[in-house]
């Protein structure tokens, strides 16, 4: 079982994406959208936005760095673009006072198709891009890089399940906890995530960056012959 489960990697992993989901983040968004939903209602909502982003999380996990390999893409070149990508999520998260312009326009599109009872929004926008989207999707396949086939089911898989099942937690039970912590508490617990963001993006970035030198300049590598 050690050889099918990293424990380092798994807390590694499980750290990153519970940074780059945020539950808190998405809470006064989903609050919007379902104002004057029902408990039930707004349950049904959170188990769909659930079921949304686990789904694709764990296909992230299964196949996403084979689908690098179709598209001829290597993994430190993707490695350097999840990076930056990540970097800007961060960084929007530390910097604005609220939503980037482009979540700010999903969530006003979709919310007369919210008030009128329906759940497409559930998925779009609220589960794919708000919660999850290419920053977790490059994130998995970074890590699923670094395990064997089997391992990055394992490792990756149960971490992306806890934190798929602590984002439909949040969602569920978005309107105690927004009460109990306050609107100053998750702008500071936002800030915080999005801090760990930016080291995760700095780290992927200068990662990727030496291991495409390994691979396409092995002569400027330390200790190379002939330097």
């Amino acid at each position: 079982m050690t050889e099918l489960f990293d424990q380092a990697v798994f807390f590694k992993f499980l750290a990153a994406a519970l940074a780059i989901f945020n539950p808190l983040y998405n809470i006064p968004i989903f609050l919007n959208m379902t104002a004057g939903y029902s408990r039930s209602e707004r349950r049904r909502v959170a188990a769909v936005v659930t079921i949304s982003v686990t789904v694709i999380a764990l296909a992230a996990v299964a196949v996403g760095e084979e689908i690098l390999s179709v598209f001829g893409i290597d993994v430190p070149s993707f490695r350097i673009a999840g990076g930056l990508i990540i970097f800007g999520i961060g960084m929007s998260m530390l910097n604005a006072e609220d939503r980037a312009p482009g979540d700010q326009a999903a969530v006003a599109a979709s919310t007369g198709a919210a008030q009128d009872g329906k759940l497409s929004f559930a998925v779009v926008p609220l589960a794919i891009p708000l919660t999850i989207g290419p920053g977790m999707i490059a994130t998995t396949i970074v890590f699923s890089h670094q395990l064997s086939d089997g391992a990055e089911i394992v490792t990756l898989g149960s971490a992306a399940l806890i934190a798929c099942a602590i984002v439909g937690l949040g969602l569920a039970f978005a309107d105690q906890i927004s009460r109990m912590l306050g609107a100053t508490a998750i702008n500071v617990i936002t800030r915080i995530m999005a801090i760990l963001l930016v080291a995760v993006s700095i780290e992927m970035v200068t990662t990727g960056v030496f291991h495409a030198i390994d691979a396409h300049y092995p002569q400027l590598a330390p200790g190379s012959a002939g330097g």
